[in-house]
């Protein structure tokens, strides 16, 4: 299962709807960090995110967590696959 994962821009909310579970978010209000695929693991998307604070959030944009909740999770699962 692939994700992207993404950090909210200045000034972005999570748009809570009663039809929408989990809450949706518009995709203007992220910046996009990380990608994590089936069979080629997790990368930045953004070179720039590595510099981040390792507890800055991260929200999954099109699937579940699986356990990545911080700049700091993607930083751990990039450096096991070495």
């Amino acid at each position: 299962m692939s994700t992207l994962f993404g950090i909210f821009k200045s000034g972005g909310h999570i748009i809570l709807e009663d039809d929408c579970l989990p809450p949706c978010y518009k995709d203007d209000e992220f910046e996009i960090v990380a990608f994590r695929g089936n069979g080629t693991g997790m990368r930045w998307k953004n070179e720039l995110a590595k510099y981040l604070p390792s507890n800055t959030k991260v929200y999954p944009l099109d699937n579940s967590a699986q356990g990545i909740y911080t700049i700091g999770d993607i930083i751990a699962e990039i450096e096991s696959q070495t």
